[in-house]
C-alpha cells in the first residue's frame, strides 16, 4: 500500500513538473528563423553565405532555414575586370531584411587591385584577382556578424516582451503590459506593431476602468452617471457589447425608480333620460 502511495505521489509530481515546463515553454519566444542566400548565382557569393551561416549556427536563438524564414540575409558580389588597364574591382553587399521587406541592416564593401606588371595580351595575375575576391568575402562576412548578433538580441527581447505583455493583458493587467512594451524602440521591425498593441491595451484599460466605475456608481443608485460613463467605451473594445448590456439594465433600473403617474379617469357622459 505504501509503495502504491509513493508511486502515485511521484507520478503526480512528474505530471505537475511537466505541466510547469510546458507553461514556461509556451511563454518562451521562438528562435529567429534566418535564410542566408545568394543574391545571384556565383560561387563567390556562396562563400559569403557559408561564412555567415557558420557564424550564426552557434547562436542558440537562431534557426537557419529557407522554409518560412523571419529574416533573409542576401549576399551579393559583383566583379569588374578591365583587361586593358589591369584593374580588378569587387563590390560586395550583405542586406538583412525581414520577410515583409523591412531592411534591418546593410553592409557594403569594395576591393580594388591593379596589375601594374600586365603586358599587352597577357592574362591578369590570377593571384591578384583571387586576393581581391577573398578580401571582399572576408570583409563582408566579418562586418555583418556584429550587427546581425545585435539585431538578434533586440529581436528576441522584443518577442519576449510582446509575449509577456499579451499574457498580462489576457489577465486584464494592462498597466504592467504597457510598462513592458514602452521601452521597445524603433530598432526593431516590430515597432509599429508594438505601438498599435499599446494603443489597443490602453483602450482596453480605459474600457475596464469605465466598467468598474459604472458598476460602483450603479451600486449607489447613480444610474444616470453610470450610463454616461459607459457611453464612452470604445466600439472596438472587447467590452463594448457588455457595456451596452449594462446601459440597458441601468436604464431599466431608472425606469423602475420613476414614480408611476396614473392617468386621470375621464368623466363619463350622463345618459340621456328616456321619455
Amino acid at each position: 500500500m505504501l509503495k502504491k502511495l509513493v508511486t502515485l505521489t511521484l507520478l503526480l509530481g512528474a505530471s505537475l513538473f511537466t505541466s510547469v515546463i510546458c507553461s514556461l515553454s509556451a511563454l518562451a519566444a521562438p528562435p529567429v528563423r534566418i535564410a542566408v542566400v545568394c543574391g545571384g548565382a556565383s560561387g563567390i557569393e556562396q562563400e559569403i553565405v557559408d561564412r555567415i551561416s557558420n557564424n550564426l549556427s552557434s547562436i542558440s536563438d537562431v534557426v537557419l532555414s529557407t522554409v518560412n524564414p523571419d529574416w533573409y540575409v542576401v549576399c551579393n558580389i559583383t566583379e569588374s575586370i578591365d583587361q586593358a588597364s589591369g584593374a580588378v574591382r569587387y563590390n560586395g553587399s550583405v542586406i538583412t531584411k525581414t520577410s515583409k521587406g523591412h531592411v534591418i541592416n546593410t553592409v557594403a564593401v569594395q576591393k580594388y587591385n591593379q596589375d601594374f606588371s600586365l603586358s599587352p595580351g597577357a592574362p591578369l595575375n590570377k593571384k591578384l584577382v583571387d586576393n581581391a575576391a577573398r578580401d571582399v568575402i572576408a570583409s563582408a562576412a566579418d562586418r555583418v556578424v556584429n550587427p546581425l548578433q545585435q539585431a538578434i538580441v533586440v529581436e528576441m527581447e522584443t518577442r519576449e516582451r510582446i509575449i509577456k505583455a499579451e499574457g498580462l493583458a489576457d489577465s486584464d493587467q494592462y498597466g504592467e503590459a504597457l510598462s513592458l512594451l514602452a521601452p521597445i524602440t524603433p530598432d526593431t521591425p516590430h515597432f509599429k506593431d508594438v505601438r498599435d498593441l499599446m494603443d489597443e491595451f490602453a483602450m482596453e484599460q480605459d474600457a475596464l476602468e469605465r466598467m468598474n466605475s459604472a458598476t460602483a456608481k450603479a451600486s449607489k443608485g447613480r444610474y444616470s452617471e453610470a450610463i454616461s460613463t459607459l457611453r464612452d467605451v470604445n466600439k472596438k473594445s472587447k467590452r463594448y457589447k457588455a457595456s451596452l448590456g449594462k446601459i440597458a439594465s441601468y436604464r431599466a433600473a431608472l425606469a423602475r425608480l420613476r414614480p408611476q403617474v396614473k392617468p386621470m379617469a375621464r368623466p363619463t357622459k350622463a345618459e340621456p333620460k328616456q321619455t
